[in-house]
């Protein structure tokens, strides 16, 4: 996460590679909400409650490996929630999950060496994060991710130790560090919280949601 899901990969290379073996949606596809990691299937943490449902969108041609919704996509009549991701859906219930992703625009690479352990700090050149900023870890592919640091967990980043360079993470606002206790590497992602009350809108705006082919 973030990314195609199984299911998408699959669907991609079948209509790319074997005539006849893809899928294709009948409609426009439709966007979830979630709580917090969709996981690897889209399945997990999408909000429930108020009048909540997935909507249908509508999605510029591809172009440069990436496209984007044409027009608003409104959620009325939410629950009181906190919105951190979306996933894309063939289906306004059940059906197959196509890409997940989190409210992100800003993301780098975190590298945690065996000189960094006892301090638990990443190292990520000039990341411009904030004490209390919300990141979360993401698994390079053929790379290891720091032991302590869980794929996909919303974490807080501390004042403590956050350099320019540099920074340590909590699973709390001001608490203890994470333990890392072994050397890795990893995309950070910093995520923004969107908090709803009940009854409200949730609007993602024309352009807004931008998807890619790659993560």
């Amino acid at each position: 996460m973030p990314g195609l899901t199984d299911f998408g990969e699959n669907t991609v290379l079948d209509d790319m590679f074997n005539a006849g073996s893809g899928f294709a949606i009948a409609g426009n596809p439709f966007v979830a909400l979630h709580t917090a990691d969709p996981g690897d299937t889209g399945a997990s943490n999408e909000v429930a409650g108020g009048s909540y449902a997935r909507q249908q969108a509508d999605f510029t041609a591809a172009s440069s490996g990436a496209l984007e919704n044409v027009a608003n996509i409104d959620f009325t009549s939410m629950p009181s929630t906190t919105v951190v991701a979306w996933s894309i859906w063939d289906n306004v219930s059940a059906g197959n999950c196509l890409q997940t992703g989190w409210f992100s625009t800003v993301s780098g690479l975190g590298i945690v060496r065996s000189a960094d352990l006892a301090g638990n700090d990443v190292q990520s050149v000039a990341h411009g994060l904030a004490n209390d900023d919300r990141v979360e870890f993401e698994v390079i592919e053929g790379l290891t991710i720091p032991a302590g640091l869980t794929a996909g967990v919303l974490y807080f980043v501390l004042s403590a130790g956050l350099t320019t360079d540099a920074f340590n993470v909590s699973t709390t606002s001001g608490g203890g560090e994470v333990d890392i206790t072994a050397a890795g590497s990893s995309i950070w992602r910093k995520v923004t919280p969107k908090v709803v009350n009940s009854g409200d809108t949730f609007r993602i705006s024309a352009g807004a949601l931008d998807i890619f082919a790659t993560e």
